[in-house]
């Protein structure tokens, strides 16, 4: 008859369930990688034991602890040095009244330049500098950085905490010498005992040294020199001479022939020598028990700066592992949720920097709303028992306070329980078949009940016994799983669980992807479509033969084969409707591409045209000035002279000065020949095309055909043949047929405008610009045909770039390739006007165009 456990076992057995699943995850590895990153020994033996967090909260403020470490070396600063001294035993000692020796003490001393160190970093302006020697070491970085307690107020706030013990520091440093003997500033009584000391030795010296000369010393000498054993000068003396009574023996040589001996004469110094160096020892004991008992009044504050350092340790140590496989803050909530985003192994993605290969992410998303189970299939050596080992470490490592390797903006439950069952746990000396050990730790996980707090992760469930058997045991398991308040994460090759998604809203399907093509996993998940095992597909490309295979297909039965193409359908649908989002992006981003060059185009002709505009205006007003001034002149000169002849002579120079002012605004006789002829009365409205202006008459037309028409303040004497009605409403007149045509959109003419464009009258801006190399195409010497894709080409790229008005050189010749240029010319849609080059621009040999 089964036994059942009683509810004190299933307590007993959580901690070893518990270590047993963190060993399953790789943890202790990963705490062993955090350890290597503690500079102190007490640091390493924290991260060794790194407890977990007790709740959410104390876990989001020990990540936010880290996020600021990690905040600081992504800023450049660099942390104070935090290789520390376990100095423990010795406050121990101190508190027990142990007198602490030079050895002892200065490990406190550096413990206490440390603390130092660590206070200065985290100084908040205005805090006051420190005083003493070490002040100035170790400030603060550049603010330019950002300061660090601008960067890390937690960590700032933390290390308030810490007491330098800066007294203390500064005595003991100042009490050993490099060689850590006490020195002769500490204490007038030690500095007196040793100038003592030095005077006696002096003497015994050259007393000895008188002895060494002498007839009673010197033929017993086994060597000329003196020498000290036991704190006393002695003489070498053969070891006939022992028994001649020179002296006290304190020694003899290894081979017995010399033996050492204090002279009788030197004796006494040797006593007062003694005696001093008795008493400088008890003065540097006092030094020494008098620190000692300094150092146990602190000790207090020495603990909490352990303490406190030891925490700074951990914390810098989780911050540079967590940089070195690319690590992000991720809120850590309350409720059961796993939805993380380019998750990674971290232990795989230290590997792989180290070694130079790409770690695959992927999207998890599992928050119980309303699926608690995550369903996972797919080939073997798809990438499913790393992906369980990810999903794991990420809740441990959120309930530790450290980065996740995942995208920033993510969130982990709080997890008070992660529960394992993955790999071969086949034990010979346990008794334990694979089949069997599995059983046992899903016997202790479902028994183990720590309600909504528990994430469960399970690697090929019930698998290595008889498949019918196991499927009906596995979705008896997770059925059970999914009754309770947690989450569960398993993986299967069951047809039977996987289809569980398709009835349960408990459930859900994912399966990582393969290429049957390359015959190799992509390590890839696709969330909401299980995964196929791929064995006949592979088989088959393997080149099994087909009988074998047809035979296999038979043997699978049709209700396997049929999920296996019904997954395959769902891939395939699926690939195409990720192909179509693909392609739709990339044609919204081409015409968004497209909409924004045409944007730039409009805007860089307009303000072309605004610029030319200008330039015109500008041309215009300084010809009216010009002549405004000429005619001033003359009119100055005549009304001086007062003669009729100086009259028609200044005539004659009124006509000379309109016409040299009109030809810098010539218009072709084409254009002038086609246009309306206007009523010339007296008073009547003209249009006066090489000014591009309206006029007044102010006299009818002479026997030339000339007549006077007042523009602005200017008087003109101009031909009528030049003059065309004005528009009523004022402005230019309509284009005639061979004038400017109907206004041209940017996608052709307009559907009420001639269908084909008309040469303008190179008027203004036609008129007064001048070819130059940048605005110029030159056909001369190309075939007509080869001609036409350079114009198109060349409008193109003048219109995107805003120049205008532009010129193409054809010349004369046969006229074939000005009939081409003119007719490509007539119906670009970039093209606002044209006309034959004028006086100065080429002549009919040069396409004038004016691009609107």
């Amino acid at each position: 008859m089964p036994v059942t456990r009683s509810e004190e076992g299933a307590a007993a057995e959580a901690p070893e369930l518990e270590a047993r699943s963190q060993r399953f995850l790789d943890w202790p590895e990963l705490l062993a990688r955090l350890a290597g990153e503690a500079r102190s020994q007490r640091g390493r033996a924290a991260c060794e034991t790194l407890a977990l967090c007790s709740s959410a909260e104390e876990a989001a403020l020990r990540m936010a602890e880290v996020a600021e470490i990690a905040a600081l070396l992504h800023a450049g600063h660099a942390l104070p040095g935090l290789a520390f001294p376990e100095v423990e035993p010795l406050l121990e000692a101190a508190e027990k009244g142990i007198t602490l020796g030079a050895d002892e003490l200065r490990p406190l001393a550096e413990l206490g330049e440390i603390t130092g160190a660590v206070c200065r970093f985290f100084e908040r302006p205005g805090a006051g500098a420190e005083q003493g020697p070490a002040a100035g070491a170790g400030k603060a970085p550049s603010a330019a950085r950002g300061a660090p307690f601008d960067l890390a107020p937690l960590l700032t706030e933390v290390m308030s905490g810490l007491d330098p013990c800066r007294a203390l520091v500064t005595r003991i440093r100042g009490t050993f010498d490099a060689s850590g003997a006490v020195r002769d500033s500490v204490s007038p009584e030690l500095a007196r005992l040793r100038r003592e000391r030095e005077a006696l030795s002096l003497r015994v010296r050259g007393e000895i040294e008188e002895l060494m000369q002498s007839e009673e010393y010197a033929p017993s000498l086994q060597d000329r020199f003196w020498t000290m054993r036991g704190d006393r000068y002695v003489l070498p003396l053969r070891a006939s001479a022992k028994s001649l009574g020179l002296g006290i023996v304190h020694d003899t040589s290894r081979t017995g022939e010399t033996v050492f001996v204090e002279p009788t004469a030197v004796v006494a110094l040797n006593n007062r020598l003694k005696l001093a160096e008795l008493e400088i020892e008890r003065e540097i004991r006092r030094i020494l028990e008098e620190l000692t008992r300094e150092v146990a009044r602190v000790v207090p504050a020495l603990r909490v700066d352990l303490e406190l350092l030891a925490r700074l340790d951990v914390i810098a140590a989780k911050g540079r592992l967590g940089a070195a496989y690319g690590g992000e803050s991720v809120a850590i909530v309350a409720e059961p949720a796993i939805a993380l985003r380019r998750a990674r192994h971290p232990l795989l993605t230290l590997r792989a920097r180290r070694e130079g290969f790409t770690v695959v992410d992927n999207d998890v998303v599992l928050d119980g709303r309303p699926a608690k189970v995550l369903v996972i299939s797919g080939p073997n050596a798809g990438g499913k028992t790393v992906l369980l080992k990810t999903l794991g470490l990420a809740a441990l490592l959120a309930r530790a306070g450290m980065l996740v390797p995942a995208e920033a903006g993510g969130r982990v439950g709080f997890f008070s329980s992660v529960l394992a069952d993955i790999g071969d746990q086949q034990s010979v000396l346990g008794d334990l078949s694979t089949f069997s050990a599995h059983l046992a730790n899903l016997g202790e996980i479902l028994r183990h009940d720590a309600g909504a707090a528990t994430l469960v992760l399970l690697d090929e469930i019930m698998a290595g016994t008889n498949p019918d058997q196991g499927a009906a045991l596995a979705r008896a398991a997770v059925e059970a799983l999914a009754e309770r308040a947690g989450l569960a994460v398993i993986t299967t090759h069951y047809d039977a669980l996987k289809a569980l998604a398709e009835g349960d809203g408990r459930f859900r399907n994912a399966g990582m992807e393969y290429d049957p093509e390359r015959l190799r996993p992509t390590f890839r998940l696709r969330d909401g479509v299980p995964g196929r095992s791929y064995a006949l597909d592979i088989a088959t490309r393997m080149g099994l033969p087909e009988a074998l295979l047809r035979r296999a297909r038979e043997l699978a039965g049709g209700v396997h084969l049929g999920l296996e193409q019904v997954i395959a359908a769902l891939e395939s649908r699926e690939t195409d409707l990720a192909r179509a989002t693909e392609e739709l992006a990339a044609a919204r981003a081409t015409l968004a591409e497209r909409d924004e060059q045409q944007r730039e185009a409009v805007e860089a002709l307009e303000r072309r045209e605004r610029e030319l505009g200008r330039h015109a205006r500008a041309a215009i007003e300084e010809a009216a000035r010009e002549a405004r001034e000429a005619i001033r002149a003359i009119v100055r000169e005549a009304q001086q002279a007062g003669s009729a002849r100086a009259a028609e002579d200044a005539r004659a120079r009124l006509d000379s000065t309109a016409r040299q002012a009109l030809e810098k605004f010539p218009a072709p006789a084409s254009a002038l020949a086609s246009s309306p002829p206007p009523t010339l009365q007296v008073g009547a409205r003209v249009f006066v095309p090489s000014l591009s202006a309206e006029g007044r008459v102010l006299s009818p037309p002479d026997a030339r055909g000339r007549l006077k028409v007042s523009v602005g303040s200017m008087t003109l004497d101009v031909d009528a043949a030049e003059l065309s009605q004005a528009k009523v409403g004022g402005g230019r007149p309509a284009a005639s047929k061979a004038g400017r045509s109907a206004p041209v959109g940017r996608s052709g003419p307009s559907a009420t405008a001639s269908a084909t464009l008309q040469a303008a009258p190179p008027a203004d801006l036609l008129a007064m610009t001048r070819p130059s190399p940048a605005n110029t195409l030159d056909l001369r010497g190309h075939r007509a045909d080869d001609a036409a894709d350079e114009v198109t080409a060349y409008l193109d790229r003048a219109a995107l770039e805003g120049r205008s008005p532009v010129f193409v050189i054809h010349g004369h010749g046969t006229g074939a390739l000005r009939k081409v240029v003119r007719e490509l010319v007539k119906n670009s849609p970039y093209v606002r006007r044209w006309a034959p080059g004028g006086k100065g621009q080429g002549g009919d040999g040069v396409t004038v165009i004016d691009l609107g």
